[in-house]
């Protein structure tokens, strides 16, 4: 992950498990521009259920229509550890994702209800995140091919 300037980001937590964590960074001075990409980009689709299991036309025509989108980065972490519960999880999460991608600041629940387009866009790739890594899908089907940085993985065991 490069370690660079001050990044927004914005926050999915996947409550099930096993939990994940993703976070979608954008670079302050270019959060309203890349609001209004995702705005168009994603305005009236409906989202597959699984993107696996999505047809690959649709597939394609997401990915194409959220290139534009001005991002500074992706970060997704899951973990399955069994004896944790989801405030443990989700307390490593948060640590390990500072950790990682030092400078991100975390956009509060309500400055992300305003970016609707750049939530929709986060929730579309932590749905493509929680994809069965062994799948392997052309750059113009994988969404994450869009994110000129990005980091998808597990979180280490951590000490209790």
């Amino acid at each position: 992950m490069t370690h660079g300037p001050r990044v927004l980001c914005l926050l999915h937590w996947h409550g099930d498990s096993p939990y994940g964590l993703t976070a979608l960074g954008i670079a302050p001075d270019r959060l309203t521009e890349a609001e209004e990409e995702a705005a168009v980009a994603l305005a009236g689709l409906a989202f597959p259920a699984s993107w696996e299991d999505a047809d690959p036309g649709l597939r394609r025509h997401l990915v194409a229509a959220c290139r534009p989108v001005p991002t500074a980065g992706l970060w997704h972490v899951t973990d399955d550890r069994p004896a944790c519960d989801e405030d443990r999880v989700r307390h490593d999460c948060l640590r390990a994702l500072t950790a990682e991608w030092p400078g991100t600041e975390p956009l509060l629940t309500e400055e992300a209800d305003r970016l609707p387009g750049l939530t929709a866009l986060l929730r579309l790739t932590a749905l493509v995140c929680r994809m069965p890594p062994e799948v392997w899908l052309d750059a113009e089907e994988d969404l994450l091919d869009i994110y000129d940085t990005y980091m998808v993985g597990i979180l280490p065991d951590a000490p209790p």
